[in-house]
């Protein structure tokens, strides 16, 4: 079963936050999990360009003024966590400061063993805010467990979107089945079915060898292939009961995950921040970027 008794929320309270604030919330009250909601603040003050010199140990303007973000930030945290009337969920309010907010999101994961992190894929925009988009990305590509990204606002606390279609692109390499067992839990938690996708990519050197033999007359048909090993995997994996539909597709990976998230209604990808490095499957650390 998939464990999660701690998920972390990190904000910079933006309308994209507060709707994977939602989203978080539905998943602790699933879980009984313990809510974090942090506020990651740059430790030059909200505007980075600012000179280095000005944020001198000495600067009383600056430390008040760096008092007064936290201030700020602690009672934003207070009151969206009182809008949620959350009853018998464990939460904790969390304020601190680094040279980016990326690294202080992972430290903070890592520190506090972080089951998993509920965050937005845009933030505030402008200089004096924090661009969670590029934040995100970094922190699905180091945290130390898994991450739900957000897309989406939302202006006031309301439930989430309901989940109803949830997408799981597999490479058939050894992370297939943790990754489709995690889907299960997933799926199950907002009472949603699965389709389950590989895409065969195209031979990258269709040319003749020898004697007019091609790479492909040496590859029997890997779609059938595929198709064979996902129903052996439905069948085989461990996971709560959830309806599964198998769909094999040929293309380049990245663009064929969206083309069917779009044709088939998607509301969720799950998808492995890492996969196999070789031919024989996707390359799924950077196909997770793209995608």
């Amino acid at each position: 079963m998939l464990r999660v008794e701690t998920i972390l929320h990190p904000t910079d309270f933006s309308a994209c936050a507060r709707a994977a604030f939602a989203h978080a919330l539905r998943m602790a009250r699933h879980y009984g999990a313990t809510l974090h909601v942090l506020h990651a603040a740059p430790s030059l003050g909200e505007d980075p360009i600012r000179s280095a010199y000005d944020f001198g140990a000495g600067n009383e303007r600056v430390v008040r003024e760096m008092e007064q973000v936290k201030q700020r930030a602690e009672r934003m945290i207070a009151a969206w966590i009182e809008e949620a009337g959350i009853e018998g969920l464990g939460t904790v309010r969390a304020y601190e400061r680094g040279i980016a907010p990326g690294p202080v999101i992972l430290d903070y994961a890592a520190r506090h063993d972080v089951d998993l992190i509920v965050m937005g894929t845009h933030g505030r925009r402008g200089v004096k805010r924090l661009l969670l988009g590029s934040v995100a990305e970094e922190v699905v590509r180091q945290a130390p467990c898994s991450v739900l990204t957000v897309r989406g606002e939302q202006e006031a606390l309301a439930p989430p979107p309901p989940i109803e279609r949830v997408l799981v692109p597999v490479d058939l390499s050894v992370f297939t089945e943790p990754l489709f067992r995690t889907a299960r839990e997933v799926a199950a938690a907002y009472g949603a079915r699965i389709d389950l996708l590989h895409v065969v990519e195209p031979l990258p050197f269709p040319v003749s060898l020898v004697g007019g033999v091609t790479l492909h007359d040496l590859v029997s048909d890997p779609a059938a292939q595929a198709a064979e090993q996902l129903a052996h995997l439905i069948e085989t994996a461990d996971g709560p009961a959830v309806a599964v539909e198998p769909h094999v597709e040929e293309g380049h990976a990245a663009a064929a995950i969206v083309e069917r998230a779009t044709a088939l209604g998607s509301d969720l990808i799950v998808i492995a921040s890492h996969g196999l490095s070789g031919l024989e499957g996707l390359l799924l650390g950077s196909v997770t970027a793209r995608v």
